[in-house]
């Protein structure tokens, strides 16, 4: 298991270098249970809450998949960056370029590769019936309810609930 204060050090002396300013009251904390979401940032008072998933603490999970995610929510402790706006997306942008990191509004695929076997399997499965693409769900959704009200986003093709 990784050192979450270790990596969040490095990460905010990265910030310093570049003349970042970030919270200067920052608690941080490991969520267990979230398998999507990697990060979250919470404002409490005048203090700033950080939760990084538990899978991106593990060793198998590469380290740059943390870091960037340690990025992301420390941007969001600086003045007027709570969204992924102008002076958040401008600052993000400043670390990508100088540390060749990959921090992005959202999780795109690919861009952190948890490990398969650190996720927990899909409760649900909803397959297109043309191309066979499958959508995992963990919860019920709209999508698992009623699958016949969406189309596949590949080739728009009828969609249908197989698990």
């Amino acid at each position: 298991m990784r050192d979450l204060k270790k990596y969040a050090a490095e990460c905010m002396s990265v910030l310093d270098d570049l003349g970042i300013r970030y919270a200067p009251i920052i608690r941080f904390s490991v969520n267990t249970r979230a398998s999507t979401r990697l990060g979250l940032c919470r404002k409490r008072g005048e203090c700033y809450e950080i939760e990084i998933s538990s899978l991106l603490l593990d060793e198998r999970t590469p380290a740059d998949s943390l870091r960037d995610t340690l990025w992301h929510e420390l941007l969001h402790t600086c003045r007027g960056c709570m969204k992924h706006t102008g002076l958040w997306k401008k600052y993000a942008e400043k670390v990508n370029a100088s540390c060749g990191a990959c921090i992005r509004r959202a999780t795109a695929n690919g861009d952190r590769k948890i490990p398969a076997e650190l996720l927990p399997p899909a409760r649900y499965i909803v397959r297109c019936e043309s191309c066979g693409t499958e959508y995992l769900r963990q919860k019920q959704s709209p999508l698992v309810r009623n699958p016949e009200q969406y189309r596949c986003g590949k080739c728009k093709g009828s969609l249908k609930r197989v698990q």
